[in-house]
């Protein structure tokens, strides 16, 4: 196993510098690369409409039942050329209703908090996850895109991070695997 590990230190060199580029990428522009991946979500959603729909098209060739995948497949084309070309509106969309979910969620969990027993412990814990729940549900809500662009940039601090880790991780396999006794 160990001998895997050290002879593919390459593999995890390049998923470092991958992540650094992306990492680096995501700090200067985190709007246009929001925006880039929202229509790339838009477009395989797009592309997985077609695929349904040539799936269904065969199946009407062997007179099979088509309808429901006819119908999901049109909706899939549909909903990808939305997000295409309303892709801003789309990813506000899109955290607007996980803004009113963690909202939902929040609410839930302090409905259980007040119903808990006494004998119950970590009651502080879980009135402490309800109320982080709910500020970023109101988060969410206040500003969807500006509350995107921050979740991307974290993904970003975290990938430039683990990509440095990786590349040094791999650049330490190296070494290893230049040693006389392996």
């Amino acid at each position: 196993m160990s001998f895997i590990l050290v002879r593919n230190w390459g593999i995890y060199l390049f998923h470092g510098l991958l992540a650094v580029i992306y990492g680096l990428i995501v700090l200067f522009v985190p709007a246009e690369t929001l925006q880039a991946l929202g229509w790339y979500s838009g477009l395989v959603i797009l592309l997985s409409g077609i695929l349904v729909l040539l799936v269904t098209g065969n199946r009407i060739s062997k007179k099979l039942p088509f309808l429901w995948l006819l119908i999901q497949g049109l909706l899939y084309v549909t909903a990808g050329i939305l997000i295409m070309v309303y892709t801003q509106s789309a990813i506000e969309l899109f955290v607007s209703t996980m803004g009113i979910l963690a909202l939902v969620v929040g609410i839930m969990q302090l409905i259980v908090l007040v119903n808990l027993k006494q004998a119950f412990r970590p009651k502080n814990l879980i009135l402490f996850n309800a109320l982080v729940t709910l500020g970023f549900g109101v988060l969410m809500l206040f500003n969807p895109f500006r509350f995107a662009q921050a979740i991307i940039v974290l993904s970003g601090i975290l990938a430039l991070f683990f990509g440095i880790i990786l590349i040094w991780f791999s650049i330490r396999l190296r070494t290893i695997s230049r040693m006389p006794s392996y």
